[in-house]
């Protein structure tokens, strides 16, 4: 343990303050690909806008980090700002319920239009962030574990359940894949 501690003190030594170009050039790299991520698995692109700058904001006010690390940063303070936002949905829901119960429903802030994002959309936060991670990403376990808090060893087994859910919601509205 104390090898791990002493490696990870040296990398965080090791790494530099980001520059102002060096930042531009991470943000070009990554921004495109971060808001993807957080728009399907918030299903707002309102919402990934404001946390994609939350997301890069907070990365500025980081340690020092190696870009590897940078990435997976980025991409778990996006996690758990998506979180949070559920939380505060569901907490004013909740008030509005008790304090207006005879409102009338309000629709969801986003459109979805294709049959696959519709049902993409059915799945939960946690099973779309694996699906995006792993098949859209390209990234590994241990990529993924890092982003979502999750243990290494069990996203194997979160990625095979969250894709039998998404066959199961494809085949049951008729869309197969080829044989």
């Amino acid at each position: 343990m104390t090898t791990a501690l002493a490696m990870d003190k040296t990398a965080a030594r090791d790494a530099e303050a980001l520059t102002r170009e060096a930042f531009d050039a991470f943000y070009t790299r990554t921004a495109a690909a971060l808001r993807s991520y957080i728009c399907r698995v918030s299903g707002s692109a309102t919402l990934a806008d404001d946390i994609l700058q939350e997301s890069y904001i907070r990365l500025l006010g980081a340690p020092p980090l190696e870009e590897p690390q940078r990435k997976s940063y980025l991409y778990r303070t996006a996690t758990n700002l998506i979180t949070d936002h559920r939380r505060a949905q569901g907490r004013r829901q909740r008030w509005w319920q008790l304090t207006a119960p005879r409102a009338e429903a309000v629709e969801p802030a986003f459109d979805v239009s294709s049959d696959v994002e519709r049902l993409f959309a059915r799945l939960d936060p946690q099973e779309r962030a694996l699906l995006w991670l792993a098949y859209v990403d390209g990234a590994s376990h241990r990529e993924i574990a890092d982003v979502l808090g999750l243990k290494e060893a069990s996203i194997k087994v979160l990625l095979f359940r969250a894709r039998n859910k998404m066959e199961k919601l494809l085949r049951e509205h008729g869309i197969e894949g080829t044989p």
